[in-house]
């Protein structure tokens, strides 16, 4: 599709250029019936004393164009165009062939950032599913990507943990993942509660950072006993990195950063505090009185860090929305640190939640974690199949594509009944649209025909027609950082393919083989295009359902 509507826009320009009009053509999709793309070029050029000859000049070009079946300019001085059935049967270009690539352009995703002190819990979903999207999106666009989970490892919260297991006497030696879960959320609860507790927490946080080896071991215990856990459970959850690394790996750069700053004149001091001299409202805090960092100043020193080990053309946060004012100071800082030159994007979210649009719980009310939610879902789906293997591949197409469809800025609701259901917009409905695409192909491996039919029917065009429109959904997912795009799309290609099966028989004695060739190529089409949209929303298929 890409390729005619290049071909058709060369044309459209040229035309144009010889009335002494260049401007940059404008071809979009069209969803008026009977009309397949539309240029609204001519619609300024209303009173342009040579618009009739424009007209009949492009209708003249265009309706000799092998793409094209149909022009027709309204008096709206509306281009609308219909793609030739023969073009839309020419299945030697790639879908592919559309999308903009990009050579010798670094981004990293930094996306998951899971506290080591708990388990992964439902809050996780989004940045792990949208992240992971957009590094595939990104990667096939010809990008090199990185992916970093960004391990919350250092900083209070260890301070916090470190500070309880001193407190009621837990040894190291009989600490289990199961008893971080728990210690960290008491740990923070009496650290409000206990001022001399949150007190010793802190110091135990600034001892980390001054190197201090007895916290440094229990340190590393804890990370080395939280960090196996979590990537047990993220590869249970299909969810794998290029770089595990944490604040932990880039604390040492932090006093750099700041050192640095203090000498360029770069940070104030105010009543102990490190205050940067960039004029913002409220001002941005770089270190607090007593000397410790905040997490911006950390996520400066990791900047610091990366640049070290790569340079990078853009770094890409997926964080939940409510974090917009940190990451807006954040990339204020390092321009004015002149730590990096690179792009930085911070790609924003909405929550996940529960019935009547409350936070999503468990039933007796606690947090839903990960792993949870998990076993719930393979639970609903044991009616479909009954494989482990399979069921673990669908429980997690369920919890990818639930959380993919709707625009990432919104809030959405995780309901379980709706999201394992066959019939609705689910992953189950798209794993069950491209089986039976499979099945297909596989029983026509003895059918050889290299001829198709000159005129398709409804159903084979609009199938046929969607297809080719890959490219167009994959571009606006990646300029917009929205895979929601592609969600729904593969949505709508798998209905359109249902429409087409059920419509059109394909191994009938009543068809020719004109006809079964032609059917057949168009379902290799669908399945073909449909795995590339799923492998791109980080899907995986079944073999059977």
């Amino acid at each position: 599709m890409i390729a005619g509507i290049n071909n058709i826009e060369k044309i459209i320009f040229k035309i144009l250029k010889d009335f002494d009009i260049l401007d940059e053509i404008e071809i979009r999709y069209s969803n008026l019936e009977g009309v397949d793309i539309q240029c609204n070029n001519l619609i300024r050029y209303s009173k342009n004393k040579n618009l009739l000859k424009i007209k009949e000049a492009l209708s003249n070009e265009l309706s000799n164009n092998l793409y094209v079946e149909k022009i027709n300019i309204n008096e709206k001085n509306f281009i609308n165009l219909t793609f030739s059935n023969a073009y839309l049967l020419d299945h030697s270009s790639s879908v592919e062939n559309g999308i903009k690539k990009e050579k010798n352009e670094s981004i990293i995703f930094d996306y998951g950032g899971p506290n080591i002190g708990k388990d992964l819990h439902v809050g996780h979903i989004r940045t792990l599913n949208i992240g992971r999207a957009l590094y595939n999106i990104y990667k096939r666009a010809g990008y090199n990507v990185i992916s970093d989970i960004h391990f919350g490892d250092w900083g209070k919260p260890i301070g916090l943990i470190i500070a309880y297991l001193e407190e009621e006497e837990i040894s190291l030696d009989t600490l289990t993942y199961a008893d971080l879960e728990v210690i960290y959320p008491k740990a923070n609860d009496l650290s409000l509660k206990n001022e001399s507790f949150n007190d010793k927490a802190k110091e135990i946080s600034k001892q980390l950072n001054s190197e201090n080896k007895i916290y440094l071991k229990k340190w590393k215990h804890i990370h080395n006993l939280a960090v196996p856990n979590i990537k047990k459970l993220l590869d249970k959850l299909d969810h794998r990195f290029d770089w595990y690394l944490g604040e932990s790996d880039a604390i040492k750069e932090v006093s750099t950063v700041v050192n640095d700053a203090v000498n360029k004149g770069l940070l104030i001091e105010d009543s102990g505090a490190l205050i940067s001299t960039e004029e913002t409202d409220p001002p941005i805090l770089i270190t607090k009185s007593d000397g410790s960092y905040l997490y911006l100043t950390t996520d400066l020193g990791t900047v610091y860090f990366r640049e070290q080990q790569q340079k990078f053309n853009k770094y890409v946060y997926v964080v939940d929305s409510r974090q917009k004012n940190h990451f807006e100071q954040l990339f204020k800082t390092v321009k004015h640190f002149n730590l990096s030159s690179a792009m930085f994007v911070h790609v924003g979210f909405g929550t996940v939640n529960g019935p009547g649009n409350k936070p999503f719980k468990t039933r007796d009310g606690g947090v839903y974690k990960l792993d949870s939610l998990f076993e719930d879902i393979k639970k609903k789906l044991k009616k479909y199949n009954d494989d482990e293997k399979i069921l673990n591949t669908l429980t997690n197409t369920v919890l990818t594509y639930s959380d993919l469809l709707p625009n990432r800025s919104q809030n959405y609701v995780f309901d379980l009944d709706k999201f394992t259901d066959i019939n609705g917009k689910t992953g189950i409905y798209i794993q069950y649209a491209q089986v039976r695409a499979k099945k297909l192909l596989e029983k026509s491996n003895n059918i050889k025909n290299e001829n198709y039919i000159s005129k398709l029917n409804n159903e084979e065009r609009q199938l046929k027609l969607l297809i080719t429109k890959f490219a167009y959904y994959f571009n606006l997912s990646k300029s917009n950082y929205e895979p929601h795009h592609l969600a729904d799309y593969l949505y709508t290609l798998c209905q359109s393919f249902n429409a087409f099966y059920t419509k059109n028989k394909i191994f009938s004695d009543d068809i020719s083989d004109e006809e079964k060739a032609t059917r057949i190529q168009i379902v290799k089409d669908f399945y073909n295009t449909s795995c590339l949209v799923s492998d791109c929303l980080g899907i995986k298929l079944v073999d059977s359902m």
